[in-house]
């Protein structure tokens, strides 16, 4: 009876071994489907998670260019304490001192040096932040280009006025907050945004991306540097009238005075025919500034005090001049046989063919057809096209001068009018532009004449300030700052 109970368990355990390895294999096929679905679900976050870092990133660093641009609109207000709406001008609120107490989020904190973001407001030492109406970020809305509701974008800035000392080694000492030590010339921005993707009636965002960039300030007279004589004509000069031009003092070297660099390249594409210097009627002087002026120490505003600044034969003042059937043509004079052709390659490293390059530096306001808005409160470059450019008033001032190239096919200066800055009449649109100085005008800075010069009237005068010429050339541009591009903030959050 036990036999045959034995011999039926052992059949009735037969199949246990399948069953458990079937059990086994199932809890493993099971375990295996949970893992591969967490991993998945782990890889599909993190893909979402890396596609909004993406979208966070290229917000961001696409809002960049807006900002860039504002900041272009702005160049000559961002660093000037001088213009009435500059923005480091006395009451100005747009341009505020790092003081070291700013929470991390504050940019500020974007600023890598810490002596430049840890000032205490008057050491003297230290960056600036953009301001407005309340807020620290640029009046800017990136966010409302799109058509995505999911994506935010804040903009911020910080200045560096460059502190200059030409005495030092290197001649850059970092950013200072002493007014005493700002140059309007010589200063970098850096823009900042903060990039956000995945967002939730426009917070709780997901991702978050941190770039930032710097552009410094340039001008657009790049080339050789500018005009270093008051007069630069690559045609005949038609000394007629009354001409008088107070010179360079140091145009030729220490203590040698120059007022007129001409052209003499006999035999060149600008071949002049006959002499430089048109021997037609009327009278012509030249003397240095002190003498024009008529006083040893100059005005404030480079303006003539008395309206009777003139060069006079009296008391032997004169370089050169002509007068009646005598005419002396001394060094301060030179005319030049290896004179350059194209004054835009001299002017602007550019060659004249390609000037379209030289207008695209030109902010799209100051691309204008005529001369009647240009006033004291104009500055900067301007590019003038059209038939007539006419200045009838003061245009720019000492301290905020202009940079004006006149494409058009008549420039003149009016009767009692000044300009204060660079003049450049070219015949870059206009194949037969010319130039008409009328009497009692005064340019204070330089003339560069890339066209015919049809009469000078009365007495015309240009007078070289070099302080207002390297204004005029010096500003009005921004450029990116090679290797200043980061996504990398140790310090901002």
């Amino acid at each position: 009876m036990n036999d045959f109970l034995n011999r039926n368990a052992r059949h009735r355990q037969k199949g246990a071994i399948t069953m458990f390895t079937a059990v086994l294999i199932l809890i493993l096929l099971t375990e295996l489907v949970i893992f591969a679905t967490q991993v998945g679900v782990f890889e599909q976050r993190k893909s979402a998670n890396e596609m909004n870092q993406k979208i966070a990133f290229h917000t961001a660093d696409g809002a960049l260019q807006m900002a860039k641009q504002f900041m272009t609109a702005n160049a000559y207000r961002a660093s000037s304490s001088s213009l009435t709406d500059g923005w480091l001008a006395t009451g100005a609120t747009r341009w505020q001192p790092c003081v070291g107490n700013e929470t991390k989020d504050h940019p500020c904190w974007a600023e890598p040096v810490a002596a430049f973001r840890d000032g205490d407001g008057t050491s003297g030492r230290g960056s600036y932040f953009y301001s407005f109406d309340g807020s620290n970020e640029l009046p800017l809305d990136p966010s409302a280009l799109g058509a995505s509701t999911t994506e935010n974008v804040t903009l911020h800035a910080l200045l560096c006025m460059l502190e200059i000392d030409r005495t030092q080694d290197p001649i850059v000492r970092g950013c200072t907050t002493d007014t005493s030590k700002h140059d309007q010339r010589y200063f970098m921005i850096t823009l900042l945004a903060r990039g956000e993707a995945d967002c939730t009636n426009s917070a709780n965002c997901n991702a978050e991306a941190l770039v930032s960039t710097k552009i410094g300030s340039f001008g657009p007279g790049g080339g050789e540097g500018g005009p270093g004589v008051p007069l630069t004509a690559r045609t005949a000069v038609p000394l007629s009238g009354t001409v008088e031009i107070a010179t360079n003092p140091n145009g030729g070297g220490v203590g040698v005075p120059i007022s007129s660099w001409v052209n003499a390249n006999n035999g060149s594409a600008c071949d002049v025919a006959g002499d430089p210097i048109d021997p037609v009627s009327g009278s012509y002087s030249t003397c240095e500034r002190h003498e024009w002026y008529g006083v040893d120490e100059f005005p404030a505003d480079y303006k003539c005090p008395t309206q009777n600044c003139a060069c006079l034969k009296s008391d032997d003042r004169l370089l050169s001049y002509a007068d009646g059937n005598e005419r002396i043509l001394s060094m301060d004079i030179v005319p030049d046989d290896s004179f350059p052709c194209d004054l835009f390659q001299y002017m602007f490293g550019i060659p004249k063919s390609n000037y379209q390059a030289v207008i695209d530096l030109v902010p799209p306001q100051n691309r204008l057809t005529d001369c009647d808005s240009l006033d004291t409160d104009s500055v900067g470059l301007y590019w003038i096209s059209g038939s007539e450019c006419d200045f009838k008033t003061q245009v720019g001032t000492a301290e905020n001068p202009v940079f004006l190239i006149s494409a058009a096919g008549n420039t003149k200066v009016s009767a009692g009018a000044s300009m204060f800055g660079v003049l450049m009449v070219t015949d870059v649109e206009v194949g037969n532009a010319d130039f008409t100085g009328n009497g009692h005008a005064t340019i204070y800075g330089a003339a560069i004449m890339d066209a015919e010069m049809e009469h000078f009237n009365g007495t015309f005068q240009i007078v070289y300030i070099e302080t207002v010429i390297e204004q005029a050339l010096d500003r009005g541009n921004f450029g990116a700052v090679a290797g200043a591009w980061t996504d990398f903030h140790p310090s901002w959050q």
